[in-house]
């Protein structure tokens, strides 16, 4: 028998206080014969007394309700005797990690021999489930395809084990376990085999704890020795001028003479060597690259012995376009408007080439072939070329407009047939932006619409389809957009011509020029960059993809219904959509080629924390017993004291009364 919280048997030292209360004063009975006492002097006569308990029964229940009453406080348990003691059968989940930094230093062969440990090690009656753990979590097939006892199945299935290309990211794994184990009333115990890279540790150290509702889970650590973590890697590849520049960094490295290779569209382009100092970043310039028209395949590869090859070659598509025509809507093609379009794609590299044209003379008929066009000014736009651009536009055309001077003299603006009104307000209480809606295309990623002054923009009331991208601090749209028929009108209140406003002149005009074209030319459906592991999304009628062996990615008939597929490869993937051709470069993720290991301190705490949780212990009873908890039944015994005692007290009390 053992007590859950022994410190209450202090406790009984209560015992006294009844004891204390029921003692009894009598006097001596012993008598002395004495002659006649007549001749004596009278003295003071003492009395000798002695103590005595009396109401004996009283007193015992008592001292017994003050007994029950701290055992019970004091919770013993009582555990019982069984006959022999065996093993609970447990699911084990051998969860290996298979990130790219596995494939430095002959890591996931030291991984294969820790698994191979514990497969060997599998106690009787345990099932087994192997799980690889990189850009993507699943469990690797062994035996029926479940968890299995067959060790041989299993070293099989863990033979097949290779490292990928994919970054592993510690908490999603814990998050997995759960999931992995599925249903089942059996303990969980988990072990998860890697280098634990530091990069890979979540922000929050309590994601790295195993959540259960069903089953415990008890996650236990298997390091592996991560050898040498010295390592360099192509960071990116980039178009400068009319060549090329690639990017080296290393990690924990020393000074070192690096070398660079180039290939453009498999084709070598020469090699680039420097010394690159320690754990910092070079750059390798290539000079006169020639590329095709149209997408370009670059590959980067780093001639250099390190402890992770997968991070030495890196791929990226540089375009090379002809410049696509775009018309500039513009009765004054010699405004400042004009040049400050002009100058912001050119600088943003977007490879579009304005042609300016006056509304009165613009030849309606090349909208046929148009994707896309500017409006400086929609004031200068005419009913008879409103109704053709509203054609245009229902028809799946794109339009980016501003309001310029013209628009002074109207009551409506041409496309949107909404009434407004010009707010002007002086230059000492210029209009800043209120509100940015970052989540559109348009405006992702930018940073300095803050900095916008505007002293004049026109105040109209959205429609019910419209979507106001920024507002001014008053909730004057700023940038709306108008959605009319399949195409859309993306419209700026304030004028291009530095005049009403300061945005011309603003940093973020080029790159918010730059965005304004790729999304109205439907050109930034698909991204060329991309991390192994992620998701490419398709149009909505969905599409072909190539991957980088040559192989389609998609069946016939996935196809019409895939919306995405995944990148599960390094190289270059080609995706068909009924929208367009595009290449995409896959790249690993840049955080897997910092090798270096968490410290043995925050190791040291993941592996108490994890252990912590109440899993199934690894010596059950073959019978189940459970310690009895003996303070149960000193309550009702307790309540029965609690009468006793009251029914005998009030009986010498009443007793005492009469005798009184």
């Amino acid at each position: 028998m053992s007590l859950l919280a022994p410190w209450f048997l202090v406790g009984l030292v209560s015992i006294a206080l009844p004891v204390w209360l029921h003692r009894l004063k009598v006097r001596n009975p012993q008598r002395r014969p004495f002659a006649s006492a007549m001749l004596l002097m009278e003295n003071e006569r003492r009395l000798h007394v002695q103590k005595s308990l009396r109401y004996l029964a009283l007193l015992a229940l008592r001292i017994a309700l003050l007994t029950v009453l701290v055992l019970a406080f004091a919770k013993p348990l009582w555990r019982r005797p069984v006959a022999a003691v065996a093993r609970a059968a447990q699911l084990q989940l051998i969860v290996i990690d298979t990130s790219a930094s596995m494939g430095a230093d002959e890591r996931l062969a030291r991984a294969r021999a820790e698994a191979r440990r514990l497969i060997d090690g599998l106690p009787g009656g345990d099932r087994a489930l192997l799980v690889s753990a990189g850009a993507d979590i699943h469990v690797i097939p062994a035996g029926s395809g479940g968890a299995t006892a067959d060790k041989a199945a299993l070293e099989r299935a863990l033979a097949t084990l290779t490292p990928g290309a994919g970054r592993l990211d510690d908490a999603a794994m814990v998050a997995a376990l759960a999931t992995l184990a599925g249903p089942g009333r059996e303990g969980v115990q988990a072990h998860f085999i890697s280098d634990f890279q530091d990069s890979a540790l979540p922000v929050r150290f309590g994601d790295l704890l195993p959540q259960s509702d069903s089953r415990p889970i008890e996650l236990q650590l298997h390091p592996v020795d991560p050898g040498a973590s010295g390592n360099w890697a192509v960071q990116f590849i980039r178009r400068s001028g009319d060549g090329i520049d690639v990017g080296v960094r290393g990690w924990h490295t020393e000074t070192q003479t690096l070398t660079v290779n180039l290939k453009v569209n498999d084709t070598d382009r020469g090699r680039a060597s420097r010394s690159v100092p320690a754990n910092a970043e070079g750059v390798f310039r290539f000079d006169h690259v020639p590329l095709v028209t149209g997408d370009n395949r670059v590959t980067a590869t780093l001639l250099v012995n390190d402890a992770l090859r997968a991070d030495n070659v890196r791929y990226a598509v540089i375009p090379n376009q002809r410049a696509e025509s775009v018309p500039l809507l513009t009765d004054r093609p010699d405004a400042v408007a004009a040049k400050y379009l002009a100058a912001a794609l050119a600088a943003a590299g977007a490879h579009y080439q304005l042609e300016p044209q006056r509304p009165g003379s613009f030849d309606a008929r090349r909208l046929t072939r148009d994707h896309w066009l500017i409006i400086d000014d929609l004031g200068a736009i005419d009913p008879a070329l409103a109704a053709r651009l509203e054609s245009f536009l229902i028809a799946g055309g794109q339009a980016f407009a501003a309001v310029g001077g013209r628009a002074e003299r109207l009551k409506q603006l041409p496309l949107l047939d909404a009434p407004f009104t010009l707010r002007t307000v002086a230059a000492g209480d210029a209009l800043g932006v209120g509100q940015i809606d970052a989540s559109h295309p348009v405006l992702a990623g930018l940073d300095g619409w803050e900095e916008l002054s505007v002293l004049r923009a026109a105040a109209l009331q959205p429609g019910a389809g419209d979507r106001v991208l920024v507002a001014a601090s008053d909730g004057t749209p700023l940038l709306l957009e108008h959605p009319v028929g399949r195409g859309r009108l993306l419209l700026f209140t304030s004028s291009l011509n530095n005049d009403w406003n300061d945005l011309p002149v603003q940093p973020v005009f080029v790159s918010f020029i730059a965005q304004t074209a790729a999304f109205l030319a439907g050109r930034e459906s698909l991204s060329r960059a991309q991390t192994v592991g992620a998701s490419l999304l398709l149009d909505d009628d969905g599409g072909q993809v190539i991957d980088p062996a040559g192989r389609n990615v998609l069946s016939l008939e996935d196809t019409r219904r895939a919306r995405s597929v995944k990148l599960d490869q390094l190289g270059f993937y080609q995706a068909y959509t009924a929208q367009q051709e595009a290449l995409v470069a896959v790249n690993g993720d840049t955080r897997e080629s910092d090798l270096a290991a968490m410290s043995a301190e925050a190791l040291a705490r993941w592996r108490t924390a994890a252990a912590a949780p109440r899993a199934p212990s690894l010596t059950g009873t073959a019978s189940g017993a459970a310690p009895f908890e003996l303070w149960r039944l000193l309550l009702p015994l307790l309540a029965f004291i609690v009468v006793a005692e009251s029914l005998l007290a009030n009986m010498h009390l009443r007793a005492g009364t009469k005798s009184a």
